[in-house]
């Protein structure tokens, strides 16, 4: 059910900000913009922070909820830094504070997400 989610919201939020918005046909540069930018802040984090939180299951359910929103949020922003600063303006915003506030949209979806697996899952068994 995790996956499926998040494959929900990266497809919709991957719509919504490169699809949605373009102003003409897309042409490769735009799709691979997409591509650098979504990788960076929501599959590589979503990857890394299901797995943190995995491991920490056992230890208990606040240590998981906490470690997989942490993470993702963290994660997520890092990531949009990094596209930010080593690859330009690609994903078209100007200032350090648009970065981290189109960062943190993503982290937070994504934590969230993380944070019901954690719940659901620790209930269940």
């Amino acid at each position: 059910m995790t996956w499926l989610l998040f494959l929900i919201f990266l497809a919709y939020y991957g719509y919504q900000q490169f699809i949605a918005t373009a102003q003409g046909d897309l042409d490769q540069t735009r799709i691979m913009t997409a591509f650098v930018v979504l990788s960076a802040t929501m599959i590589v984090p979503f990857f890394i922070s299901y797995f943190l939180a995995r491991a920490t299951q056992l230890t208990g359910r606040t240590p998981a909820i906490l470690l997989g929103f942490v993470s993702a949020v963290t994660l997520s922003v890092v990531g949009y830094y990094v596209v930010w600063r080593y690859f330009g303006n690609a994903a078209g915003s100007g200032s350090l504070q648009e970065v981290l506030k189109l960062g943190l949209v993503p982290g937070l979806a994504m934590g969230t997400i993380l944070a019901l697996d954690s719940i659901f899952r620790r209930s269940a068994a």
